[in-house]
């Protein structure tokens, strides 16, 4: 019986006639009360196991979904950014100079956008499984510069000075370089944009630590963030606080990426922070033996390998 209710019967019986002893009623009374518990037990995994396998479909569903809708949304965008681009360039020969600054306006406005629903795809790319890495050795010179040049223009928006300090003979890199790309552009501009007038510092160093590691740190003299609002910023569509995601804008989307991309590259990503003394983001990726091409449906965590058991805890802004 569970709370007054039947749960099963069984049945005892012996060849001779004669009465059950007070100790094997005893016994037989507690091997029910187990049985009892053991049955719900059951039902409960059961139940467990349905729910799961139906959160699993729907999340497949969504990525699907997500996936499917920014690549409609992206094909009209970019033709907006690219016919705007058009007459911005050839204002005097259409008879639209008076028009050019509202295109402009456009211009950035569609190519903002048109960012956002890259993270929305990638996103949605990784958690279907559908992300492949194209792995290939990389010379980090050039590709430092590369970035650096890019943002710098973002740290001049808040009046910034960026900084970059690089080993020399820093050697190439077995990485998928535009998603490496990606993982520095994404930490420099969170970096730039929670920075004003201070200094934003790109550092690039190899570490022996058990392995070969190659280490990029970003470090702002920004806001900071406390221990709380850390803990939480590796997650989907999450940012410092309501507040933060107010005055600063954003999805919340692009740390979540970037620790997945670290992870499926075989490396992860952590943060240091303290409120008002800024933050430093430090990606560790493997420098020795590459990365083989893989797809985000693997077990990320399990790539995360030593870079994931020196996480301390702490998570990521976005």
């Amino acid at each position: 019986m569970r709370e007054g209710v039947p749960m099963g019967v069984f049945n005892l019986a012996r060849v001779t006639v004669r009465p059950f002893t007070e100790k094997q009623i005893e016994l037989v009374s507690t091997f029910a009360d187990q049985a009892v518990i053991a049955i719900e037990n059951v039902r409960l995994f059961d139940e467990i196991q349905d729910k799961s396998r139906q959160l699993e479909l729907a999340s497949q569903h969504k990525s699907q979904f997500l996936a499917s809708m920014s690549h409609e949304l992206r094909t009209p965008l970019n033709a907006i950014i690219g016919l705007t681009e058009m007459m911005v360039t050839n204002a005097a020969r259409f008879g639209t100079e008076k028009a050019a600054e509202p295109l402009k306006r456009v211009h950035r406005a569609g190519t903002h956008l048109l960012g956002l629903i890259n993270q929305v795809l990638d996103l949605s790319k990784i958690e279907a499984g559908k992300l492949q890495l194209n792995p290939e050795s990389v010379s980090l010179a050039p590709l430092i510069d590369e970035v650096v040049g890019t943002a710098r223009q973002l740290a001049e928006q808040n009046k910034n000075r960026l900084v970059v300090e690089a080993e020399e003979k820093l050697g190439a890199l077995t990485v998928d370089p535009m998603r490496l790309r990606q993982i520095l552009l994404n930490l420099l501009s969170n970096a730039c944009k929670f920075t004003t007038q201070g200094e934003v510092k790109l550092r690039v160093r190899k570490v022996a630590d058990g392995r070969n590691w190659v280490e990029f740190a970003v470090a702002d003299t920004g806001i900071g963030m406390t221990a709380a609002q850390q803990a939480k910023l590796f997650e989907e569509f999450t940012q410092a606080d309501a507040s933060t995601a107010q005055r600063y804008g954003g999805t919340g989307l692009g740390l979540a990426i970037t620790r997945k991309l670290a992870r499926m590259m075989g490396g992860d990503v952590t943060v240091a922070s303290e409120p008002g003394k800024g933050s430093v983001f430090t990606v560790r990726l493997p420098g020795g033996g590459g990365v083989h091409a893989r797809s985000s449906s693997e077990d990320i965590k399990s790539q995360a390998g030593d870079a994931g058991a020196r996480d301390n805890g702490m998570e990521a802004a976005s």
